[in-house]
């Protein structure tokens, strides 16, 4: 049973040009031999690009084949920068864990008393109606149907648990504790119970104690992650580091699926006992099972302040080995490419051009836009005819970049290319077309841009046109 509680809404205010240069960052990683679903998967996220759906595919598509830094930077792109978070978390919930939307409405209550009429020993209707009441506050009805739950499966600790809590919010926490204690008491021999007298424990008055509990409850039980996981925490305070570190693995290797454990094994192996590689593993573990798992911090910052590192390392070893810059432009990692990109940037040779184009079609959205930022700086007019034809091109990302470079380099001459992109189907071509006119076109580019409001029919583009006008025009 998992109580939950009133939904929780928070748009994400960011500074107009801020954001416009944020959202172009799509964050894809590269995948070594795109296949027919990653091509639809690309054309589905520019042609929907301002709905969740594309967004939540393509992340999945990676981390089903094992690129789970790659589903980070897409989802982390999208949760930041793209939706609300009422609406990011629900596309989440539906698409990685498989969970319906969580319906607390008249209409659903409805349908569950009319089952539990027709079925008054009907356990789905009377969690529900418990899940139900408990969403909305009113807990003596989330009292009166969990009770009917737990004489129906007394055995169920999760209804005792979720009952207790409904206790503990109405400021009932004797009530809370004595129904918690005398289940464990009625059921001694249960992980529920151990873990229960664990949770009785001061780890730091009674820590032998609680260690010699958690020892037991492990050999009882080895199939459960909670004892080693706790036993790993009494270890780390008591500086036994390598007992922690087995310990941990093992806890970790038990509960894949369990975020609290992947996040905190990552910050064994970020502060106890350095190992970025490894830490990074189980900070990706824990976000792709809940973006918002928490350690200390949200290890959504942890991620990649160590993928930084790593790629840096990376970088600098192929620098020392004498690796062609062309060479390292192949790295599967992402932040390796964007720094080799940079320092080709420092050793501009009219050749690069190309290199550059063909990374505007790299998998990252990073290194794409890496590129098309040197492009804006080092094209001239022997670049013209590329442009042209970019601004042409069937990848529709590549082509959404290339307005950034025509509206940068013509100004006023790059106009009616991106009046014809802003009349795309394709939701990232008028993104990117707004997009440009903004940053890129100044006081014409910005009328351009709000005349188009009028026109655009996605209300995710109306509202972001509408704070660019309330803005004002960038300092």
């Amino acid at each position: 049973m998992t109580l939950r509680r009133r939904p929780f809404f928070l748009f994400r205010t960011l500074a107009p040009l801020a954001c416009l240069l944020a959202l172009t960052l799509c964050c894809l990683a590269q995948t070594p031999a795109p296949d027919a679903t990653l091509e639809r998967l690309r054309e589905d996220y520019a042609m929907r690009y301002l709905e969740p759906e594309p967004h939540m595919a393509l992340a999945k598509y990676f981390r089903d084949r094992g690129d789970r830094l790659a589903a980070y930077w897409v989802l982390e792109s999208a949760r930041r920068e793209r939706f609300e978070e009422g609406e990011f978390n629900a596309a989440f919930k539906r698409y990685f864990l498989g969970e319906k939307p969580f319906d607390n409405g008249r209409e659903a209550e409805t349908k569950l008393l009319a089952d539990l009429a027709r079925d008054p020993k009907s356990q789905d209707a009377l969690h529900g109606l418990a899940d139900i009441y408990a969403s909305r506050e009113e807990y003596a009805k989330a009292e009166q149907y969990l009770a009917k739950l737990i004489a129906l499966r007394p055995d169920r600790f999760e209804d005792v648990v979720a009952l207790a809590e409904v206790f503990s919010r109405e400021d009932k926490e004797a009530k809370s504790m004595t129904l918690l204690s005398e289940w464990a008491r009625l059921h001694p021999e249960t992980p529920d119970a151990y873990r229960f007298r664990f949770g009785q424990l001061s780890e730091k008055k009674e820590s032998d104690k609680a260690a010699a509990l958690l020892s037991e409850s492990m050999q009882k039980f080895p199939r459960e992650a909670s004892f080693p996981f706790e036993l790993a925490g009494l270890r780390l305070n008591a500086g036994r580091l390598k007992e922690a570190e087995t310990l941990y693995l093992r806890a970790a290797e038990l509960a894949p699926d369990s975020s609290y454990v992947q996040a905190w094994v990552g910050r064994f192996f970020f502060k106890a006992a350095p190992d970025d590689r490894r830490a990074l593993d189980h900070y990706l573990s824990a976000y792709l099972l809940d973006p918002h798992a928490y350690e200390t911090e949200f290890v959504e910052s942890r991620i990649p302040k160590l993928h930084n590192r790593l790629a840096g390392a990376s970088f600098q070893e192929q620098q020392r080995r004498g690796v062609p810059l062309a060479k390292t432009l192949e790295d599967p990692d992402p932040f390796v490419v964007i720094l080799a990109a940079r320092e080709m940037g420092k050793l501009w040779k009219p050749e690069y051009f190309k290199t550059l184009v063909g990374l505007m079609a790299h998998d990252d959205g990073s290194v794409r836009w890496e590129a098309t930022e040197l492009l804006k700086t080092k094209a001239d007019a022997s670049f013209d005819p590329t442009l042209t034809a970019l601004l042409q091109d069937k990848d529709l990302r590549r082509r959404g970049l290339a307005a950034y470079v025509a509206v940068h380099r013509w100004k006023q001459r790059s106009f009616e290319h991106i009046r014809r992109m802003l009349r795309e189907d394709a939701q990232l071509l008028r993104f990117d077309a707004v997009s440009a006119l903004v940053i890129e076109g100044g006081d014409e580019g910005r009328k351009l841009a709000f005349e188009h409001a009028a026109h655009e029919q996605h209300p995710q583009l109306q509202k972001l046109l509408q704070k660019l006008r309330e803005a004002g025009p960038p300092r």
